[in-house]
C-alpha cells in the first residue's frame, strides 16, 4: 500500500469519526484507562526519583570518605617519613657516643642549616637518659626558630615524647602548639644494629604541618583541608556536632554543608596531649548537581510521556486502526535497522498520530543522545583503567581474555588486541616461587580463593617478574558467572629491596661482616648443635688496642678505613666454615665451628699476629694497633645460655686487656679472675637496674660544730636498696661504678635528688649539705651546666650546698676542677677538699685551689687518742687551715675522747658515729 492510499484511508476514517458520539460507558472506560496510566507513570517517577537520589547520595558519601581517607593517609605519611629519618639518625653510633660525651664537633658536623633544609625539618632535640635536653635547635624558613615551651616540656623528663614506660622506644605523630601543628618523631638513641642496647637518651625531630603542606595535599586531592585542635569551646557549631559524633562512633563522618559543598571530619591523635586534632575536608557536590540534572531530565521525560499518552487517550476514539497499524509497521521497520538514526516519516495533518510520530522521532533523538553519553562514559572508564598503575585483565567465564589495560600491556609485553579472545593458558607462563622448574597453571590468575598471592611471570622476551595477584568473579543479577577481573601488581623491585634490607639487617655496613644480631643467632645455633650433636666449637672476642689513638689523631674517617682494611685481612685468614663478625665499634667476634680449644688457639694466634704486624698509614702517619682476645669453648659439658656464653668470652677479652693487651686470654671453668669480673659485672647490672627502678636512697649524717657560731652541717650519703630490701652501703657498689665509669650517672642522681629534697624541706632543714663528687664527674662535659640548671629549676639558695671533691680527683682534673669551683662559688656554693692529707702533694695543691673546708682524712683522726703522730698530723692540717682562713672537718670521730681532742686542737667540725649515725634523707 502506498503512502497516498494510507492518507486516503485515514481521511475516510477521520470523517466517520466525526459522525460518531462517545457513549457514556465508553467515555468512562477511556477515562479510567487514562487515569490508570497517569497513576502508573506517577508511581514510576516517584520510585525512580527515590532510587536515583539515594544512589547519588551514596556515591557522594563514598567519594567524600575516600578523599578524607586519602588526606589522612598523606598526612600520616609525613609522620612515617619523619619517623624513618629520626630512627636512622637515632641509631647512629655518633649520636650514641654524643649522648655519652657531648661534643660540639658532632653538632657542627651534623646539625647544620643545610641538614634542616635537606631533611625538611624545623627542629632537633637531643635528650639524655635522665630527661634533660642536652641540645636543641630550630630553623624555619632559614631563620632561627625559638622552640615552643610546650614542645620543650614534652621533650623533658616525664614528657610525652620521652615516655619509655611499657617498653616504648619511640613516639611519633602530630603535636599541637598554640597557633600551629607539628609533626614529631622521637626515638631512643641506641647503638647501631642493637635495638636492645643501652638507651642513652632520645632523638626528637620536628616538622611543621604548615599551610603550604596542607595546600599541596588539597591541590593533589582537589579538596580543601583544615586541621585544628578539637577543643569544644573554640569550635564552630558544625565542628562541635561532628566532634560529638566522632567521639561516639569514631572513624570518619561526612555530611552536606550546603547545596554546593560537602564536608568530612576525622580525628587525628595528638601525641603531646589527650585532646585530639580535628581534620575538616570540604569538597564540591558535583555528584549532587549531576543527580539534580538527571532528576530534572527524568521529570521532563516522564511529563512528556504522560502528555503524549494523555493526548493519545483523548483522541483514541478519533483514530482508526489502519493508521495505527501503519504507524506500528513503521516502528517495526525501524526496529530492524541497527542504526537508530532512522526516523518515522512525518504523517500529514495535525492529529494525534502525526504528533505521535514526531514524539517517537524525538524519543529516538533522546536515545541517540543517551547512547552518545553512554559512549562517553565508556571512554572515561577506559581512560580510568588505562591510568591505573596496576595491571588489570578481564576475562570471560571460559578464561579467554577480553581486555588488558595499558599497565597490563606493559607488564606482560602483550597488547590488548593480541590477547583478545585468547586463553590465559596460551598467553601467560607462570612459575612457582618455591620451584621455578615447575610451571604453574594459569588458572591461578582467575582463582579468587587461592592462598598463594605471588608467583613469577615469564614474559615473551625472557624477563622474569615477581607479581602479586588479586582476582574477583563477575556475576549477573541471577548469579550467573560473567567472567573474572584480575589485578596484577609488580613486586619485583619490592623483593629486590627486601633482599637488600635483609642483607643489611644481618651485615655490618662498613666491613661487610655479619653484625651482632646475626652473630648471636649463629652462636645460639652453635650452642644447640654442641648439645644435640655432641660437637665442640669455640668462640673468640677481639678488641683492638690503641684504636682510639687513630680516631683521636686522624678522625673517624681514618678509623673506618682501618677497620675496613683490617677486617679484610682477618676474614682472609679464617676458615670458610667459621664466621667473623663486627659486634661493636672496634670489636670483632669469631665463631669457629667444629674446632677444639687447642686448634682454636692456633687460629686466633694467627689472627693476633696479623694485627700485631699490621701497619696503618694515613696522611703520612703510621700507626700500630694490637688486639686483646678472649677465647672460650662451646662444649656439651658446659651448659651455657647465649648470654652466659657471650658474657664469658667478653670477660676473657677484658681480662686480656687488663693484663696489658695484645694477648690472648683463654677462659677455663674455675678461673678466679673471671669469677671476680663476673661479680663486678653483676654489680654493674645491679647499678643500672637501681638507676632505672629508683632503688637508690639518700641518707644524711649530721656534723658537730666544735667552735662557737659554727653553722650546722651534714653530709649526704648514698645507699642502694636490693630487690630483697637489703640496704647496701657505698663500699659495695662505688668501686665498681668507678671502674666501669658509672660515677657521672650516680653523681647526677645524687645532686638532683638532694636538690629536690632540699627544695621541699625549705627552711625547716637548717643544715648546709655536703655532696661528694667523683673525678669522673668533674671531667664530664655538661655536668657544670647540669648543676647550674638544677639550681635555677628548684630556685634554692646555693649557699646551702657544699661540694666535696677528693684530693686525688682534683689532681687528676685540676683545670676542670678550678673552672667548676669558680663558677659555682660565684653562685654561692662552697667547696670542701675531701680526704686531705692522704696524698703526697696535698699542701702543694692546696695553694692552687680556692676551697672553704679541709676534710681531714679519717685514717689520721681515728687514732689520735692513741697515736701522737696522728695527733700531730691532724694538728698540722688544722693550723694550715687556720692560716689560710679555711675551716676544718675531721672524719671518723667515733667517741667523745676523739671529739674532745679535736676541740682542743681547734678543728671546726667533727663527723662520725660519736656525733650522729646516718639518717634517712627524704
Amino acid at each position: 500500500m502506498s503512502f497516498s492510499s494510507v492518507v486516503g484511508v485515514n481521511k475516510n476514517v477521520f470523517c466517520q469519526g466525526k459522525k460518531m458520539r462517545l457513549s457514556g460507558l465508553r467515555y468512562k472506560v477511556m477515562m479510567a484507562v487514562a487515569t490508570g496510566m497517569l497513576l502508573l507513570f506517577a508511581v514510576q517517577f516517584v520510585a525512580g526519583r527515590l532510587v536515583l537520589l539515594e544512589g547519588y547520595s551514596q556515591l557522594e558519601q563514598d567519594k567524600m570518605l575516600t578523599k578524607v581517607g586519602s588526606a589522612m593517609s598523606l598526612l600520616e605519611e609525613q609522620v612515617r617519613q619523619l619517623g624513618s629519618i629520626t630512627v636512622d639518625w637515632a641509631h647512629w653510633d655518633d649520636t650514641y657516643q654524643y649522648l655519652a660525651a657531648p661534643n660540639q664537633e658532632y653538632i657542627d658536623s651534623n646539625y647544620t642549616d643545610d641538614t634542616f633544609a635537606n631533611l625538611n625539618i624545623s627542629a632537633i632535640l637531643l635528650v639524655d637518659a635522665d630527661g634533660s635536653i642536652v641540645f636543641k635547635k630550630g630553623i624555619v624558613a632559614g631563620q632561627p626558630w625559638p622552640l615552643p615551651v610546650g614542645l620543650e616540656q614534652a621533650a623533658s623528663k616525664g614528657g610525652a615524647l620521652i615516655d619509655t614506660s611499657n617498653g616504648k622506644n619511640h613516639v611519633s605523630g602530630f603535636f599541637w602548639i598554640p597557633g600551629d601543628i607539628l609533626v614529631v618523631a622521637a626515638f631512643d638513641v641506641r647503638p647501631s644494629g642493637n635495638a636492645e642496647g643501652e638507651r642513652r637518651g632520645t632523638l626528637i625531630m620536628v616538622r611543621h604541618l604548615d599551610q603550604d603542606l596542607l595546600s599541596h595535599v588539597s591541590q593533589l586531592l582537589g579538596i580543601e583541608i583544615n586541621v585544628e585542635r578539637a577543643e569544644g569551646q573554640r569550635l564552630a557549631a558544625d565542628r562541635l556536632d561532628a566532634l560529638a559524633m566522632l567521639q561516639v562512633h569514631g572513624g570518619i563522618t561526612v555530611k552536606p554543608l550546603s547545596d554546593i559543598e560537602m564536608v568530612g571530619y576525622a580525628l587525628l591523635d595528638d601525641v603531646g596531649n589527650e585532646t585530639p586534632l580535628l581534620m575538616r575536608v570540604v569538597d564540591d557536590r558535583s555528584i549532587f548537581e549531576r543527580g539534580q540534572s538527571s532528576l530534572n531530565f527524568l521529570l521532563w521525560s516522564t511529563a512528556l510521556i504522560v502528555l503524549v499518552l494523555g493526548i493519545f487517550h483523548w483522541l483514541f476514539d478519533r483514530l482508526v486502526l489502519v493508521r495505527l497499524a501503519h504507524l506500528s509497521e513503521y516502528v517495526g521497520r525501524i526496529g530492524k535497522f541497527p542504526n537508530i538514526a532512522v526516523r518515522i516519516p512525518a504523517l500529514r495533518g495535525n492529529d494525534e498520530l502525526a504528533r505521535l510520530s514526531h514524539s517517537i522521532n524525538n524519543m529516538l533523538e533522546r536515545l541517540d543522545e543517551s547512547q552518545l553519553a553512554l559512549h562517553y562514559e565508556k571512554e572515561r572508564a577506559q581512560i580510568t583503567l588505562a591510568g591505573i598503575a596496576d595491571a588489570v585483565i578481564t576475562s570471560d567465564a571460559a578464561g579467554d581474555v577480553i581486555y588488558l589495560n595499558a599497565a597490563a600491556e606493559r607488564l606482560t609485553g602483550i597488547t590488548s588486541g593480541e590477547a583478545r579472545e585468547q586463553s590465559m593458558q596460551s598467553l601467560f607462563r607462570l612459575m612457582s616461587l618455591e620451584n621455578r622448574a615447575v610451571p604453574m597453571d594459569s588458572f591461578w590468575l582467575t582463582d579468587p580463593a587461592t592462598n598463594q598471592e605471588e608467583a613469577i611471570l615469564q614474559r615473551n622476551d625472557g624477563e622474569e617478574l615477581f607479581i602479586r595477584k588479586s582476582a574477583a568473579a563477575l556475576h549477573d543479577d541471577n548469579g550467573n558467572s560473567l567472567g573474572f577481573v584480575t589485578v596484577l601488581h609488580d613486586v619485583t623491585m619490592l623483593r629486590v629491596l627486601s633482599g637488600q634490607l635483609s642483607f643489611q639487617a644481618r651485615h655490618d655496613a662498613l666491613t661487610g661482616l655479619v653484625n651482632r644480631y646475626e652473630f648471636d643467632r649463629l652462636a645460639q645455633a652453635a650452642l644447640e648443635d654442641a648439645v644435640q650433636g655432641e660437637r665442640t666449637h669455640c668462640i673468640a672476642y677481639i678488641d683492638l688496642d690503641q684504636f682510639k689513638v687513630v680516631n683521636d689523631t686522624c678522625g673517624h674517617m681514618a678509623g673506618d678505613t682501618l677497620l675496613y682494611q683490617l677486617a679484610g685481612q682477618l676474614k682472609a685468614k679464617v676458615r670458610s666454615s667459621d664466621t667473623l663478625a663486627r659486634v661493636g665499634g672496634d670489636e670483632f667476634a669469631l665463631l669457629l665451628m667444629g674446632c677444639t680449644l687447642d686448634r682454636a688457639r692456633v687460629v686466633v694466634e694467627g689472627l693476633l699476629k696479623i694485627v700485631r704486624e699490621y701497619r696503618f698509614v694515613y696522611e703520612e702517619k703510621i700507626f700500630r694497633v694490637g688486639a686483646s682476645i678472649g677465647l672460650t669453648e662451646i662444649s656439651p659439658m658446659h651448659d651455657y645460655t647465649l648470654s652466659e656464653l657471650l658474657s664469658t668470652v667478653d670477660s676473657a677479652c677484658y681480662a686480656a686487656k687488663d693484663e696489658g693487651g695484645n694477648r690472648i686470654h683463654v677462659y677455663c671453668p674455675g678461673d678466679q679472675d673471671m669469677q671476680q669480673r663476673y661479680s663486678q659485672l653483676e654489680w654493674v647490672a645491679r647499678i643500672h637496674q637501681a638507676l632505672e627502678n629508683q632503688q637508690f636512697v639518700l641518707y644524711y649524717q649530721r656534723m658537730q660544730g666544735l667552735t662557737d657560731g659554727a653553722e650546722p652541717h651534714c653530709e649526704v650519703l648514698i645507699r642502694m636498696r636490693g630487690d630483697d630490701g637489703t640496704l647496701y652501703p657505698p663500699g659495695y657498689f662505688l668501686p665498681v661504678a668507678e671502674r666501669f665509669h658509672l660515677m657521672p650517672q650516680l653523681d647526677r642522681w645524687v645532686v638532683s635528688e638532694a636538690f629536690s629534697i632540699m627544695a621541699r624541706k625549705g627552711l625547716d632543714f637548717p643544715y648546709v649539705c655536703a655532696i661528694n663528687l667523683s673525678g669522673q664527674t668533674l671531667s664530664e662535659e655538661g655536668f657544670l651546666d647540669y648543676v647550674v640548671g638544677l639550681i635555677q629549676h628548684y630556685e634554692i639558695d646555693p649557699r646551702r650546698f657544699c661540694f666535696e671533691i677528693t684530693e686525688t680527683s682534683v689532681i687528676a682534673n685540676l683545670e676542670k676542677a678550678r673552672q667548676f669551683m669558680s663558677t659555682l662559688r660565684e653562685l654561692g656554693c662552697s667547696f670542701s677538699l675531701d680526704d686531705f692529707g692522704s696524698g703526697l702533694s696535698s699542701f702543694a695543691y692546696l695553694r692552687n685551689l680556692n676551697v672553704d673546708f679541709l676534710k681531714i682524712d679519717g685514717m689520721f683522726v681515728k687514732g689520735i687518742d692513741n697515736s701522737l703522730i696522728d695527733r700531730v698530723m691532724v694538728s698540722s692540717i688544722s693550723q694550715v687551715g687556720q692560716v689560710m682562713g679555711l675551716r676544718t672537718i675531721a672524719e671518723f670521730a667515733e667517741n667523745e675522747e676523739i671529739i674532745s681532742i679535736l676541740r682542743e686542737i681547734g678543728v671546726d667540725y667533727a663527723q662520725g658515729y660519736g656525733v650522729a649515725r646516718p639518717e634517712l634523707f627524704q
